[in-house]
């Protein structure tokens, strides 16, 4: 009995170490995204899109109506992730999917690349780019889970015969209908997370075209359109299905308003840093699309110089690009969408170099590559984007968990008004009030209190570019919350000092905001002030 369980421990020992040895390459890519993403589960409560997720995830968790009872402009799937309990879970969220995400671009990587030198280094750089808070990927944006879906789709077409039969020049595959309908689905996940992933799956749906172009027949034709057909059907599944969804609860319009077409208002509302006509009409979107098409029939007509999974990738990074700017505004994180691409560009000049690849192909493919790198850098640099060179980031970090810096001081690193939130937050859980108003913004403070806004909106400058001033100041009188907040920076709401004077004291005077608290119990509920 003891030599037989000996003999089986050995055996799953051998199986073991086999599978480690196999699999060594992306555990050690693995142990890098923990390396850079342990410090992302000490943060404080602090960054604003994250702490808006948190506030309406926790609202939802509650029974609050998403659209209608509480809004934001986003679509919907990043407030159903962030319906978790606390920070530290949608922390441990993000990595999971960080996780995942790479296992999907390991895969991608050893479809498109020769080498497992090209697929390390493209892996790498994958995973610095997107946990490093060069790109604040340090925060669960909406970005990093569109990337999963993107990439999990992606993933699911190299396995069709549409990338075999070009990338790998194998012969069709059978009754792929599962795979290209999956794909779909999935790009139509990352969709209902941010809009902009609507050009990444455009991006993979390139796959289609370049098939085309490279073997032009009508048969060719007849099998890419029902190819797209299934891809676009899986597409536009979740999308309607979302659409049904919130008809059932009552909210199908404000969803329309507020979580599809406010998108295209909101593209619109951003200034450009320059003037020349030029350029002003190249970060237009019909200045995008020219550009884009333009590559994309260059890309068509030099065939001969590029390899088909070349001109996927560069076509890839422009469409990303093209989402990363649609707004044209200079955050960071919007250029996350930019890293899949990029990095997979990295590890073709890598297995370029060590492979000496056909001659007149790697002097093309080079050159396309630096050109298609400056676009990129010319675009970060015109929008004045300024990504964190994150170094102070560590420092901090490493000065924490060595005794060198209290939580208070690392905490304070990160915002300068973290103190005062969590002074604040230790007066207001002790009331069993669900509700909080905070004028002004500082979205935090919910979150960390897991409070549900009195009103629809989360910060004042979202009340105020909807006019809708009036309408919070009558749901704060008819909610009457425990704890309000007015933020020092804050323009003065109308009636807000007079109701406050007559209803509340000042609990505690913070450096960056008045706590007031509640004193009389039994005011009436529809009190108003003149």
């Amino acid at each position: 009995m003891i030599k037989s369980n000996a003999k089986k421990a050995k055996h799953y020992f051998i199986k073991l170490d086999k599978f480690l040895d196999k699999h060594r390459s992306l555990l050690l890519v693995f142990l890098l995204l923990v390396i850079l993403r342990l410090p992302n589960f000490f943060e404080p409560y602090y960054y604003m899109d994250e702490s808006i997720y948190l506030t309406i995830g926790n609202a939802l968790r509650k029974g609050v109506r998403l659209y209608t009872e509480i809004i934001d402009h986003k679509t919907p799937l990043i407030y159903y992730f962030a319906a978790v309990p606390s920070l530290l879970h949608f922390r441990l969220l993000n990595f999971i999917w960080s996780a995942l995400s790479l296992a999907a671009f390991w895969k991608i990587a050893g479809k498109i690349f020769k080498n497992l030198k090209a697929v390390v280094v493209s892996s790498v750089a994958f995973v610095f780019l997107t946990s490093w808070p060069l790109f604040e990927g340090n925060v669960p944006n909406g970005e990093l889970f569109v990337l999963g879906f993107i990439l999990g789709g992606g993933y699911l077409l190299t396995q069709t015969n549409l990338f075999k039969e070009k990338a790998e020049k194998k012969p069709f595959l059978h009754k792929n209908i599962v795979f290209y309908f999956g794909a779909g689905f999935l790009f139509g996940l990352a969709i209902l997370t941010k809009v902009p992933a609507l050009f990444d799956g455009l991006a993979w749906a390139g796959l289609l075209w370049f098939s085309l172009v490279d073997k032009f027949s009508f048969k060719n034709l007849l099998l890419n359109i029902k190819r797209g057909v299934m891809i676009l059907a899986g597409v536009v599944s979740p999308i309607i299905l979302s659409i049904i969804y919130y008809v059932a609860r009552g909210a199908g319009q404000a969803y329309l308003d507020f979580g599809l077409l406010y998108n295209f208002r909101y593209v619109q509302s951003w200034g450009l840093p320059f003037d020349n006509e030029l350029l002003v009409f190249l970060f237009s979107l019909q200045g995008k699309v020219l550009v884009m098409i333009f590559i994309l029939l260059g890309l068509a007509f030099f065939k001969k110089y590029f390899s088909f999974k070349f001109k996927f990738v560069v076509f890839w990074f422009v469409l990303s690009l093209v989402a990363s700017t649609l707004s044209n505004r200079p955050y960071p994180h919007y250029f996350i969408q930019l890293v899949p691409p990029l990095a997979l560009l990295i590890g073709f000049g890598m297995q370029n170099f060590s492979l000496k690849l056909e001659a007149k192909k790697f002097k093309f493919e080079f050159a396309a590559t630096i050109l298609v790198l400056i676009l990129g850098g010319g675009v970060l640099g015109l929008l004045d984007v300024k990504p964190n060179l994150g170094f102070d980031y560590y420092q901090n970090f490493i000065s924490y968990i060595s005794g060198k810096m209290n939580r208070e001081k690392y905490y304070q690193k990160f915002d300068y008004i973290t103190k005062d939130n969590y002074g604040a937050a230790k007066i207001i859980i002790k009331s069993d009030d669900p509700y909080l108003f905070i004028w002004g913004t500082n979205p935090a403070l919910y979150a960390l209190t897991k409070k549900i806004p009195t009103g629809r909106f989360t910060v004042s400058f979202h009340i105020k570019d909807f006019g809708v001033e009036t309408e919070t100041f009558e749901n704060l009188m008819e909610k009457q919350p425990m704890f309000v907040v007015v933020m020092n920076n804050e323009v003065p709401l109308l009636g807000l000092d007079q109701y406050l004077g007559s209803y509340y004291i000042p609990n505690e005077n913070f450096t960056n905001f008045v706590l007031w608290k509640k004193v009389n119990l039994k005011m009436d509920k529809y009190a108003s002030v003149e």
